[in-house]
């Protein structure tokens, strides 16, 4: 356990933000709810369409060290204009972590900064997104970014 409390606050750490990524030698690092994710999406999600439960993935951009990981979640929410989502695993190399996450920022497909794939801006509350109109949608390829933290196993 103290080795991957170790290697999470080096991946938060601003080596991270180096322009050579360092290789983890051990297990990866998150520490507290301040490592800053940026992830591609994967899978497309829409309030109309989808439900509580539904899969949502995405590939790491950053941190630099772990591009390339897998993060897993699902919807929480999908109704009207609102979009609440989290992703409860990071899967990088071997290793695999049960995380919690609270995104903070998305990016449409499209390269829209606060704004779904309908074109519409967004706030950012709760964890979730809330559109400005009837309804949200977010496109696979869009950059979601959140915050995570390792989840303590009983």
């Amino acid at each position: 356990m103290k080795s991957l409390v170790t290697l999470l606050a080096f991946c938060c750490s601003t080596a991270l933000w180096a322009a050579e990524p360092v290789a983890p030698t051990g297990r990866i690092p998150l520490t507290g709810p301040n490592c800053n994710f940026l992830v591609k999406l994967t899978s497309y999600i829409n309030a109309g369409t989808n439900k509580p439960g539904d899969v949502v993935t995405g590939v790491v951009i950053v941190p630099a060290i772990l591009r390339g990981g897998r993060v897993e979640g699902t919807i929480e929410r999908a109704d009207h204009g609102i979009l609440r989502f989290s992703f409860q695993r990071l899967k990088f190399k071997e290793y695999s972590y049960d995380i919690g996450s609270a995104v903070t920022g998305v990016v449409s497909s499209k390269g829209m900064a606060g704004q779904d794939d309908l074109g519409q801006r967004v706030r950012m509350d709760g964890g979730g997104i809330v559109a400005y109109g009837t309804t949200t949608a977010i496109d696979e390829g869009a950059e979601i970014r959140f915050v995570a933290w390792e989840k303590e196993n009983p």
